[in-house]
């Protein structure tokens, strides 16, 4: 290789990054790792004894998510669309495989997970993804449809009908709404009339109403949301421990490692909890810091998006925006659980709780959307050389 290819590649090399989004998604992480290890260290110590089995997990899975990436990195959007019906068939398979004795597992009362024999699973977080390539793929192939009649329009969200039954037999109340938003969202984008999707909004969100009120335990859910002080002890408790670690933080937080609600007094303190903990931890400060590179992590996605469409490559254009929707959305109702802002449901914190599956998905999206990226300056490179040889 000459001097001046060796200069061109590595010139190649540079612009297919996006540095601000790596920034994002390692400082997250970064943020993650030291969050995990502190609220798990006690809860791990007592029923595994080891006070870090919980960070040792997280951190393999985040090696996991990082392996599994290098795949998609390599993968062209091309070939992300052609998979992406496949992905979704998979997705569906894994959703029905759940209710299979010997493979479905059971916790807590809820069948979200399939057992790997090493670990398990939870088969709606690949779903979320899969669900977003196949819509990105989908909108690209019948946008005429989706802006001229119904029909188009309902098509997908057929599809997501049954994958939101399949959820709320888990039950997966929270996931079930979350994919119903995200999927608005992006048949809003393009280009469906306001008409098809008022109504179908307001059906789905009746439908969804309807649905909350028929089990009373989400009923209470609702109840303890608005007022958990009038049943501390009981329905309420695991909302107000997390409103008192938040008000144990102030401006400036106690320090890491110095949360007392994470001593066995707020459940699910490492997992769907965590924003709590680390509120207390880091003050009102660690919070605007958390929340600012959630900023940026989401901003750089729609750029990202918008790059995409005007490079012509509508199905990278839908996907980066899918799943900058998909982390914003999952970010602001974890925090606003944390906050008693919405009723408790059980999502995570992107990047930040412990959770195999979710941080492995999570860590796969940002891949798609870095493959994306590097696209993008790939072709802003091709269109300056094309410009220099006219």
């Amino acid at each position: 290789m000459t001097a001046k290819s060796r200069k061109t590649a590595i010139k190649w090399y540079a612009v297919g990054t996006d540095r601000w989004l790596l920034l994002a998604v390692v400082s997250l992480l970064v943020i993650g790792i030291i969050m995990v290890a502190s609220s798990s260290i006690a809860i791990a110590e007592k029923y595994n004894q080891d006070p870090f089995y919980y960070l040792k997990r997280h951190l393999v899975f985040i090696s996991l998510g990082v392996f599994l990436s290098g795949f998609m990195v390599a993968l062209s959007t091309e070939w992300m669309n052609k998979l992406s019906r496949l992905m979704m068939v998979l997705g569906l398979i894994g959703l029905l495989l759940i209710f299979l004795p010997g493979i479905g597992v059971t916790v807590n009362g809820a069948k979200r997970w399939i057992n790997l024999g090493i670990s398990r699973f939870q088969v709606v977080e690949a779903v979320k993804l899969a669900l977003i390539l196949y819509l990105a793929g989908y909108v690209v192939r019948q946008k005429m449809s989706l802006q001229n009649s119904m029909f188009g329009v309902m098509k997908p969200l057929l599809l997501v009908v049954v994958v939101a039954l399949l959820l709320l037999m888990q039950p997966d109340f929270g996931s079930a709404v979350l994919l119903m938003i995200m999927t608005l969202f992006m048949i809003f984008l393009a280009g469906a009339r306001y008409r098809d999707l008022s109504i179908i909004s307001l059906v789905a969100a009746s439908a969804m109403a309807v649905i909350a009120w028929a089990e009373p335990y989400r009923v209470k859910r609702l109840v303890n949301f608005i007022d958990p002080w009038a049943d501390p002890y009981n329905a309420g408790f695991q909302l107000v421990q997390a409103l008192i670690a938040v008000g144990r933080g102030e401006f400036g937080g106690v320090g890491i490692g110095g949360s007392v609600q994470k001593l066995f007094y707020l459940p699910e303190a490492h997992t769907d909890f965590i924003f709590a903990v680390y509120a207390e931890e880091f003050g009102f400060f660690g919070v605007m810091v958390l929340i600012g590179l959630f900023i940026l992590l989401i901003y750089r996605m729609f750029v990202e998006s918008k790059k995409a469409f005007a490079h012509g490559n509508e199905f990278a254009g839908y996907a980066s925006a899918g799943i900058g929707t998909w982390l914003a959305l999952q970010a602001l109702l974890s925090m606003g659980v944390n906050l008693g802002m919405l009723p408790t449901k059980g999502l995570t914190l992107p990047f930040i709780s412990s959770g195999g599956s979710a941080i492995m998905i999570n860590i796969v999206a940002v891949a798609v959307v870095l493959r994306i990226a590097y696209e993008n300056r790939r072709a802003d490179l091709k269109a300056i050389r094309t410009r220099g040889a006219s």
